[in-house]
This record gives C-alpha cells, sequence and structure tokens, in this order.
C-alpha cells in the first residue's frame, strides 16, 4: 500500500513539473522581411536571447519556435540590422529588418578592377589610409604591421630606407624568394631579392615602399590566397600588395598635418 502511495506522489509531481512548464510555454510564428522592398528574408536567425533556443525562417520568410513568456526574440540577417522584439501577448508578428549601413558596402580594390565587399569570396585584408597614420611612421610597411591578418612585418636592419620582411601566410620556399609582388596605382615593383639598392650582390635590400609618403596612401589590399592573385600568375605567388594612393577630388576639404621630433 506504501508503494502505491509513493507511487502516485511521484507521477503527481511529475505531471505537475511539466504542466507548469507547460504554462510558461507559448508558440510563436512570424514572417521576417526587407523594411526596403518587403521581400521575405529567408534563412534569417531567430533565436531567444541568452538561450540556445533558435530557428531560422523558411523560403518564405516564416518561422514557428516555442517560446518562454516574456522573453525576447533577436532576429538577424546577413546585411541588415539585428533587431529586438519582446515577446507578449501576441502570437504571431510580422518583422521587418532594415539594411545595414555599415561596412558591407565598402569598396575593396582587387586586382582586375573594384568590388563590393560582400561581394569578395578571396581571402583579402584592407587596411585604410587612416588606420595606418594613427601612430608615427616613416614607411608604410610600418603601419602594415598589426593591422593585417595573416601578414608578418619584421624588421631586418637598423639602416635608413633598409628593407623589411613581409610575409604573406608564413614562408613559401627555402631556397626562393618569399617576398610579395608590390601594385603601386597599377604598376608592379620589382624587387630582385640578390640585389641591393646599389646592385651589389647580396647588397642591402632596398625597400620599395620607403618613397611613398604614408600620408599619400588611399588604402591598401593585401591579396593572400590563389583566386585573389591567379591574375598575377607565379608573381604572385607570394601574394600581392596593392597600393592605391589618394587622387584629386573635386570639392574636398584639404587637411593638412605637422609632426616635428627633435633628438637630444
Amino acid at each position: 500500500m506504501k508503494r502505491i502511495f509513493f507511487l502516485a506522489l511521484i507521477y503527481l509531481f511529475i505531471t505537475g513539473h511539466i504542466s507548469a512548464q507547460d504554462i510558461n510555454i507559448k508558440t510563436v510564428q512570424g514572417t521576417v522581411v526587407s523594411e526596403t522592398d518587403g521581400l521575405p528574408l529567408p534563412g534569417a536567425n531567430v533565436r531567444v536571447s541568452n538561450t540556445t533556443i533558435g530557428t531560422v525562417t523558411n523560403v518564405d520568410g516564416k518561422f514557428k519556435l516555442d517560446v518562454p513568456l516574456n522573453s525576447t526574440l533577436l532576429i538577424s540577417f546577413i546585411g541588415y540590422d539585428q533587431k529586438e522584439i519582446l515577446i507578449g501577448q501576441e502570437t504571431n508578428y510580422e518583422i521587418s529588418l532594415n539594411e545595414s549601413a555599415l561596412q558591407m558596402d565598402e569598396v575593396i580594390v582587387v586586382g582586375y578592377g573594384t568590388q563590393k565587399k560582400s561581394d569578395l569570396t578571396g581571402s583579402i585584408s584592407s587596411v585604410k589610409g587612416e588606420d595606418i597614420m594613427t601612430t608615427s611612421i616613416s614607411s608604410i610597411d610600418q603601419g602594415i604591421q598589426g593591422k593585417a591578418a595573416g601578414v608578418v612585418v619584421t624588421q631586418t636592419s637598423g639602416q635608413p630606407g633598409a628593407a623589411t620582411t613581409i610575409r604573406i601566410r608564413g614562408t613559401s620556399s627555402i631556397n626562393g624568394t618569399n617576398e610579395p609582388l608590390y601594385i603601386i596605382d597599377g604598376i608592379p615593383i620589382i624587387t630582385d631579392p640578390s640585389k641591393g639598392s646599389t646592385g651589389a650582390v647580396k647588397g642591402p635590400q632596398l625597400n620599395p615602399l620607403t618613397s611613398l609618403n604614408p600620408s599619400d596612401i588611399e588604402s591598401i589590399e593585401i591579396l593572400k590566397d590563389a583566386s585573389a592573385t591567379a591574375i598575377y600568375g607565379a608573381r604572385g605567388a607570394n601574394g600581392v600588395i596593392l597600393v592605391t594612393t589618394k587622387q584629386g577630388t573635386k570639392g574636398a576639404v584639404a587637411d593638412a598635418s605637422l609632426r616635428i621630433s627633435i633628438d637630444s
């Protein structure tokens, strides 16, 4: 008799616990569309804040999800701003997302022209001119250091104008050159690793970027993988560094700066 009594208590406890959980859960559904044209957004992420509960919208932009009461839904889609929806008494929601005004439309210089950053499939790192000038530097390669993933910049000599060693995604050859190809405003700069700036064999290496004023740089693109460097053939085997200098712009406001250093 006692055994039956305890089993009955356990049954009531379990069913009561499940019923309490069911009361705190509700099913919501809705449609995620673009604010611009009202078209559905298939594959948008819909998840409950601070939980692992989530789903994605179908081809019609619709979703259905069991969520806790008084929770917050986070809706996100590539190229759009994330939106938060507080779950109330409603069970059907129509959610519109605004297009993001951030860096998805940033134009990147590639070997065969320019592309939007969102359309790129190759591995390319971009460094803007204003980012290079955040620190006091004497050459552009010093400005690249620490600002591009997969790029290692090493100063090999303290001599003024001496070349720095730039390695894109590590060393690719033991005996041959590992220097990347430099393209400045569409013009290739050939660097011969066996000759220095004076033409002497194994002489001091010339840094091809020392002739450029860091303040004149608009942007630097570093092409890293085979798809990005294919247009340059074997010359781009060690990567390509594309340097774009500033051009005259009608109606632009001039910006001047002066730095003075005194050695005592």
